[in-house]
């Protein structure tokens, strides 16, 4: 894939603590997601959390692995094609999470320069989303029933000006 001049396995390069999704992340941080990130796929989607992930992975024309500094997967983040937005993360996040918040931004601005508009929806009750989100520069639009269990999310969104 291409972008501008760059290709995105170049570009990932240039972040720290970031590389590019394979299938086996998937498998691996299945089961060892956050209560409210298995908690958030089931009443968006209805999916346990391994079809979860590989939905959003699937779906994702960029897809990250967050790994600490031996390589092993703590999280998982992408963006569709469309611009739709997503993380899913294991507790071992709290164990990089300085770092980690340094770099998204950096990872936020080179995605938002390639999708002009970020969006999605998170869980109401995700308060660690909603603080990465706004750490990334997200802006809040709504408050909704979403998802299949209809419970309260919030529209977000980040467009690149």
């Amino acid at each position: 894939m291409q972008v501008g001049k760059v290709s995105m396995s170049q570009q990932v390069k240039e972040f720290n603590g970031f590389r590019l999704s394979i299938h086996e992340d998937c498998i691996y941080l299945a089961e060892k997601l956050r209560y409210e990130d298995k908690r958030e796929i089931l009443d968006a989607s209805g999916f346990a959390p391994y079809g979860g992930l590989l939905k959003s992975f699937v779906n994702s024309e960029v897809c990250f692995t967050i790994i600490d500094k031996d390589d092993v997967p703590v999280g998982m983040f992408g963006v569709s094609k469309d611009g739709g937005i997503w993380l899913l993360a294991s507790d071992e996040i709290f164990r990089i999470r300085f770092s980690f918040l340094r770099e998204s931004r950096k990872v936020v601005d080179f995605l938002n320069n390639k999708y002009p508009k970020l969006w999605n929806y998170v869980d109401c009750r995700n308060e660690l989303h909603i603080r990465w989100l706004k750490w990334c520069g997200f802006k809040f639009l709504r408050k909704i029933k979403y998802g299949v269990s209809q419970k309260p999310f919030y529209e977000f969104i980040r467009i690149c000006v």
